[in-house]
């Protein structure tokens, strides 16, 4: 799998009413092989969005965010396409121009392949590790300090507080 079929399945899962049981679909026709490499690009893309930037949008959109909830937050932010993703990975203001107070959060998206592997194979689903990475890289804030906050999210901050 490339990282192009990847998205695509992404794209699957959006256009569907059930996004979680249309993704699960499409990987359930693939080989566990197959599976692995989606879950690899799943899990290199979640570690990619651990940036402080990202955690205060999450806490704006959110009205707070916990760590787990920016767990979470990085598996929905996924679950929005490449689009949405690429944006905010760059620029994590950009999702004052996608979201409207929508749930970001989601879960059980990160499930997905790694329960139908398990079904298939009866193993646990191999993962990446990574190393190094102790949290999120950029400049941390206290979310909290609104000027700061405006300064570093101005059109988040516009939008939300």
């Amino acid at each position: 799998m490339i990282i192009d079929e990847f998205w695509e399945i992404i794209e699957k899962g959006k256009a569907s009413n059930e996004p979680v049981s249309a993704i699960r679909k499409v990987l359930k026709q693939l080989s566990p092989t197959e599976i692995v490499s989606f879950q690899e690009y799943f899990d290199k893309l979640y570690q990619r969005a651990c940036l402080w930037k990202l955690w205060g949008a999450a806490y704006i959109i959110g009205s707070g965010c916990s760590g787990d909830g920016f767990i979470d937050f990085r598996y929905g932010l996924i679950s929005k396409g490449k689009k949405i993703y690429e944006s905010a990975i760059k620029d994590p203001d950009s999702l004052a121009d996608f979201s409207e107070r929508t749930e970001i959060q989601n879960e059980s998206f990160a499930y997905i392949a790694q329960d139908l592997y398990e079904e298939m194979t009866g193993s646990v689903i191999p993962r990446i590790k990574f190393n190094g990475l102790g949290g999120p890289l950029g400049l941390e804030w206290d979310f909290d300090d609104v000027e700061l906050t405006k300064k570093y999210l101005p059109k988040l901050a516009n939008q939300y507080l």
